[in-house]
């Protein structure tokens, strides 16, 4: 898709981000931070992607890391991991201005530390990540994929389950610690609603996801995993969130049809995970369908604009 998109020269590079046009050379002298692409003409270009590695490279020189480390982690960094960094408001507020460990180097300092069943070095490698990228981007670049890899590791018999629940356990706690701090305020505000119909599945997301949502001072509710049709829909009416979030991996939902036609005209539903038709005609109050969000920064970004757009109480 790059390669038909709206394409920049080093001078409009500067005067978007701020940033000196000789810095922005020197970066990619030194560093190869700088345009991946080119025009017919031989021009070197950059695209939104080198942009936003521009970005994330200057927000961690700016926080106190040599200019080195920022340019290796800023390269370690998929298109995908760039969004979800830049997304996320604290990072580079208390980075040591040491050496900064890539993601693929916290990922596998969080493993070695979770089967050698170190509680305590686990729990700070957990926040130092969380405090360096911020909710989204530690649980994409770091926390979500060490989790899979530990499952895989469980899976061929490489580690043990008890390697596989203390590092859930540990993640689990990190989030719930992060929404509490965060500490989104419920009186008076209509929140949105968080759950999945699977029995275990995704209940961290779900958590990454709340945190995250704390973290934009929106406030949530999250009903956790298995939800049943009666819970959610008393919820739902108990409520009247400004949004519903339902993951499903497995199956679409056909009782979800009946939860929307009764919900309030001012909730709006969004669907995650894999499970749904891909044009799923979930039709409630006003005939208004059911939105589906395909990861979770985009998931955070949907619910946050549903919140706003929502009449509140009072």
């Amino acid at each position: 898709m790059e390669g038909s998109e709206l394409l920049w020269g080093v001078g409009a590079v500067a005067d978007r981000l701020g940033i000196a046009t000789p810095t922005l050379r020197t970066w990619e002298r030194r560093y190869g931070i700088g345009p991946s692409q080119r025009t017919s003409g031989g021009h070197r270009r950059y695209s939104e992607t080198d942009i936003r590695r521009v970005q994330m490279m200057n927000r961690i020189v700016s926080s106190g890391v040599p200019a080195q480390s920022a340019a290796r982690v800023a390269l370690s960094l998929d298109p995908a991991g760039l969004l979800a960094a830049l997304d996320s408001d604290e990072p580079g507020a208390s980075r040591p201005a040491h050496v900064l460990a890539t993601p693929a180097e916290s990922r596998e300092r969080i493993e070695a530390a979770a089967c050698e069943l170190d509680v305590v070095g686990l729990s700070d490698l957990l926040s130092d990540t969380m405090r360096e990228w911020g909710v989204i981007g530690g649980w994409v670049n770091v926390l979500a994929p060490s989790l899979a890899h530990l499952d895989l590791q469980v899976a061929v018999g490489a580690a043990g389950e008890e390697v596989r629940r203390l590092a859930r356990d540990r993640v689990e706690s990190e989030l719930r610690s992060l929404s509490r701090g965060f500490g989104a305020r419920f009186t008076g505000v209509r929140p949105v609603v968080l759950t999945s119909v699977e029995p275990e599945r995704e209940s961290l997301t779900l958590l990454a996801l709340e945190a995250a949502l704390a973290a934009k001072g929106v406030a949530a509710v999250n009903l956790g995993c298995a939800i049943t049709p009666g819970a959610l829909g008393a919820a739902v009416g108990r409520l009247a969130p400004a949004a519903v979030y339902v993951w499903s991996m497995t199956e679409d939902v056909d009782w979800l049809d009946a939860v929307v036609a009764d919900a309030p005209p001012t909730t709006s539903f969004l669907l995650g995970g894999e499970g749904w038709a891909p044009s799923r005609p979930v039709v409630g109050e006003g005939g208004r369908e059911a939105e589906r969000a395909p990861d979770l920064l985009a998931t955070t970004d949907r619910l946050i604009t549903m919140m706003q757009t929502t009449p509140q109480p009072g």
